[in-house]
Order: structure tokens, then C-alpha cells, then sequence
């Protein structure tokens, strides 16, 4: 009887703990559904429809011509208008298989306010009431 209630607790705390896992991920996986957004010429993001506790993820990419891809994972926080940079790489093609880290925590990172033009156009789009219509559409 012991061993059977030492397995339900075992699997009971190992689904919880994937599960949380699961909602602080700060980076786009295979499974989020997205919106994707042109922010300038050679610029594009796609950004997560679902927030999570409040939090908003975006993925941006930037060609830069020969010397690759830039891909940048952000999360922002939409109601104290904060980002934070959750994962930086540089792809060697836009054709590139992506294999990013997903195991960056939300509670890992530090949010800050933007003062650069680019950090605010990215935080305005993610945020904009545009793309909640966007979400909408995009989750029905």
C-alpha cells in the first residue's frame, strides 16, 4: 500500500513540476501558437497568442544578408510596459533549422524599461490591441 501512494506522489509531483515547466518557459516552442508581425525592411518577428501569467513572448528575427539571421527571444510585460531578452543567437541562413533553448525560465530573466527605439517598436507591437485581435483570430 506504501509503494502504491509513494508512486501516485512521485507521478503526481513530476506532472506538476512539467507542467509548470511548461507556463514559465520564456522562449516560442513547436507547440505555442503564433502571430507573425513585419517590424521594418529585412525585420519580422512572430509573436505568441497566448500570454502566460501576463507575459507575452516574441521571437524577432533580422536578416543581415551574408552574414546570417539574427534570432532574438524576448518576453514582455504588457501591463508595467517591460521587456526582457530571454535568448540571443545568430543563424548562419534564414533556411536554418532553429534549435534554441527552451529551457530559459521566465523567472530567470530582468525586465527593463525601453529606451531605444527598436526595444519600444517591439514592445508596442507585442502589446498593441491590434494583435489581441490578431490572437483571436489566429486561436478560432
Amino acid at each position: 500500500m506504501f509503494n502504491k501512494i509513494l508512486l501516485i506522489a512521485a507521478l503526481v509531483s513530476s506532472t506538476t513540476a512539467f507542467a509548470n515547466n511548461v507556463k514559465t518557459n520564456a522562449v516560442i516552442t513547436e507547440k505555442d501558437k503564433v502571430v507573425t508581425l513585419n517590424i521594418a525592411e529585412n525585420n519580422w518577428a512572430s509573436v505568441a497568442t497566448h500570454s502566460v501569467n501576463g507575459l507575452t513572448k516574441i521571437r524577432e528575427y533580422y536578416d543581415m544578408g551574408k552574414a546570417g539571421v539574427q534570432h532574438i527571444d524576448y518576453v514582455a510585460n504588457c501591463s508595467s510596459k517591460k521587456l526582457s531578452m530571454a535568448a540571443f543567437k545568430v543563424l548562419p541562413s534564414v533556411m536554418t533549422k532553429n534549435d534554441s533553448n527552451t529551457n530559459v525560465n521566465v523567472s530567470d530573466l530582468s525586465f527593463y524599461k525601453p529606451v531605444i527605439q527598436h526595444d519600444t517598436n517591439i514592445l508596442e507591437k507585442a502589446c498593441s490591441p491590434s494583435r489581441s485581435i490578431q490572437s483571436a483570430q489566429a486561436n478560432n
